[in-house]
């Protein structure tokens, strides 16, 4: 018998909650090229219990990637709220897309749509890094302010 692997090594899905599950679905298909697997919904005191909530009503869709799944979520109870977090605030996260291209990548938001927080970067040694040098990144926000990145790794930020 082998045993389970308890070693915390792949990522199974990001779990994204948003205030609308439609316009989410149609956000992160258009920006992922993606069509959702599923969707589908759950709710009760069960699944309630395992987030410490008293009752829960949660819509989802589901997206699969190639290394990783988006859970789009979009709590109807408990009443939700939003969030805010920028990136330098501790607890925050980030999701990031590896992309070859960082220009065409971001080309592509913006044909969506969508526009970078600021100008697109590639580290160079004045960014203090001794590694990574040439790594492109940008970042921008889904329509419900989550944080999101593009990366088009160099060195170390490549995944072996």
């Amino acid at each position: 018998m082998t045993e389970p692997d308890t070693g915390f090594s792949i990522i199974n899905h990001i779990g994204i909650t948003v205030s609308n599950l439609e316009n989410s679905i149609i956000f992160y298909e258009a920006l992922t090229g993606r069509k959702i697997a599923n969707k589908d919904e759950i709710s009760g005191k069960r699944m309630a219990e395992t987030q410490g909530l008293e009752n829960t009503l949660i819509k989802f869709a589901n997206l699969h990637l190639g290394n990783v799944n988006i859970d789009i979520l979009e709590y109807v109870e408990p009443k939700p709220s939003q969030a805010h977090y920028s990136n330098e605030q501790i607890s925050a996260m980030h999701m990031c897309f590896e992309v070859d291209d960082i220009d065409a990548a971001v080309a592509r938001l913006k044909a969506i749509g969508i526009h970078p927080d600021g100008k697109p970067i590639f580290f160079e040694e004045q960014d203090g890094l001794k590694n990574g040098l040439g790594t492109g990144v940008a970042y921008f926000t889904d329509p419900d302010g989550t944080n999101l990145e593009l990366i088009a790794p160099k060195g170390p930020f490549t995944r072996g």
